[in-house]
């Protein structure tokens, strides 16, 4: 059971506002939160903002995985890059970083059972 969640400053990320926050518990295993990073500045992250805010993205969801228990593992979705997929302490990320006006994502943390 996912008995420990985060609170929205924890997701915050400098450079960046938060404009959407959304969390819903599927069941009792598996737990989402929707964020939508903006700049800071009403304009667009550039490419290089756009690499800076992924790689904050994937740090974060790295030190959520390190303060879970072990069988609790976090993922996040880029909803803007086709849903590209990172898994926590998986390395080997790639994409091509652009111009984006946000930044959608899903931070999804699932428990995974071991038999």
């Amino acid at each position: 059971m996912i008995n420990k969640s985060f609170e929205i400053k924890d997701y915050a990320i400098d450079g960046s506002q938060i404009n959407g926050f959304w969390m819903t518990l599927l069941d009792k295993e598996t737990l989402t939160t929707e964020i939508i990073y903006s700049p800071d500045n009403d304009g667009t992250f550039d490419a290089g903002e756009t690499k800076r805010m992924i790689q904050e993205i994937i740090k974060k969801c790295d030190s959520f995985r390190s303060l879970l228990q072990e069988n609790i593992n976090c993922e996040v979705i880029f909803k803007d890059l086709d849903d590209l997929t990172y898994i926590a302490n998986k390395g080997n990320f790639e994409v091509e970083y652009k111009e984006m006006d946000e930044i959608r994502v899903v931070y999804r943390f699932h428990i995974e059972y071991y038999i």
